[in-house]
């Protein structure tokens, strides 16, 4: 699955998403190159490729400012002082989060990477150590089906909301915010992709460890394509706790290299979330001229709504996968007999512990859990935010 992301990853260069540490370098003749140039050469190849990503990295910086300074010199008047304070707010916080997108692909190359190699190692293990191979070939097709579903429909909602923004009289920044919006959406759909490979992996190994709780309570149930008699050793149970090890530094890294842009993006959503939906009123209390607003809000907020609710679900998911890992080990401890080995059921409790301890869970630096709690939290925020705002329309 790893080549897969990154034949992806290729492209997601243009807006900043992913930039790769290394390159390979080119096959050299090692009979006629002598050792130091050799070794020169191989530099060379390397370094040219990644100071052109990173002067190119670095002019998208800059034209996320550039783009940012022309609007706010060239914005229109807009009814009502609330309505241009909430744009400018929100343009300033679009052109923030683009910023941090774009900072962590040039400065965070190598825990990208690092969370990379760890899916591939994961997929390895889960082969070679737990003899997984009937659920993780269905796992590329399942990607490629997310990914298709979200950017189809991200691309057929911008179209339909592009199509009907023109027609009306005041869109703000609307104009100037949809590269800021394109990065983004691209962002959290990456960050979804990357979500469900790690769940599916989690998937994978809870089947294992379920395998294993059953062979225990129900011995006499076996069948014919599961090997028991590796089930008995305790090494089996050490190649568990090596995946899971592995799961745990891959949310680690998830959480490391895309944290801030997670909580500037869900931030950036709500406040955008509310801002919609005050034009809708607006509309609707005859404050505009127009009152065609109801659609154009309509294509802009179902993509939202649906990738915002796709990313909190599948960590919501994660997050139960993990706390079922840590269930069904409890039962292993449980039904462990007082005959087993006294090292291996230390290795048990020091496991149990481990995952009580270190809960695996998607975090936007720490500053709030991405699960579906959030979204009983963006709902409070989106009302609190409209009631301010409806203050400020009739005051």
């Amino acid at each position: 699955m790893e080549l897969q992301l990154r034949r992806w990853l290729r492209y997601s260069l243009i807006f900043g998403l992913y930039m790769s540490p290394t390159q390979e370098t080119q096959y050299i003749n090692r009979r006629t190159t002598p050792k130091k140039r050799l070794a020169w050469l191989g530099r060379r190849q390397i370094l040219q490729p990644q100071h052109l990503k990173i002067i190119y990295l670095h002019l998208l910086l800059i034209g996320i400012c550039v783009v940012f300074v022309k609007a706010i010199a060239s914005r229109k008047p807009i009814p009502g002082i609330a309505s241009e304070v909430v744009t400018t707010m929100i343009l300033s916080l679009q052109a923030v989060s683009s910023l941090i997108i774009a900072a962590e692909g040039l400065w965070c190359p190598q825990q990208h990477e690092t969370f990379l190699r760890l899916l591939q190692e994961i997929e390895f293990s889960l082969k070679l150590r737990l003899r997984e191979n009937v659920k993780i070939h269905s796992l590329p097709s399942r990607v490629l089906w997310l990914l298709k579903y979200m950017l189809w429909l991200s691309l057929i909602c911008f179209g339909m909301a592009i199509y009907n923004f023109r027609q009306l009289q005041h869109v703000g920044y609307f104009w100037y915010s949809l590269g800021y919006n394109v990065i983004m959406r691209l962002r959290i759909i990456q960050l979804c992709v990357y979500v469900c490979v790690l769940g599916h992996y989690m998937e994978c190994l809870c089947l294992k460890l379920q395998q294993l709780v059953a062979y225990r309570t129900a011995p006499n149930q076996q069948l014919l394509d599961i090997d028991y008699e590796k089930l008995k050793t305790p090494e089996y149970l050490r190649d568990i706790k090596h995946v899971y090890d592995l799961l745990y530094k891959a949310f680690e890294q998830l959480n490391a290299f895309a944290g801030w842009s997670l909580f500037t993006i869900i931030t950036c959503y709500i406040l955008d979330y509310g801002s919609a939906l005050y034009w809708v009123l607006l509309s609707w209390e005859g404050y505009l001229e127009s009152c065609s607003y109801y659609v154009p809000g309509f294509w802009w907020l179902l993509p939202m709504t649906a990738i915002i609710w796709h990313i909190c679900y599948m960590c919501h998911n994660c997050k139960q996968l993990d706390r079922l890992l840590a269930t069904n080990l409890r039962r292993i401890i449980i039904m462990s007999s007082s005959q087993s080995k006294c090292s291996f059921r230390i290795f048990l409790q020091q496991f149990s512990t481990q995952l009580e301890l270190q809960c695996i869970e998607v975090t936007a630096k720490s500053f709030f859990i991405i699960d579906l709690r959030l979204l009983m939290s963006v709902l409070v925020s989106v009302t609190s935010y409209m009631v301010m705002l409806i203050q400020f329309l009739y005051n």
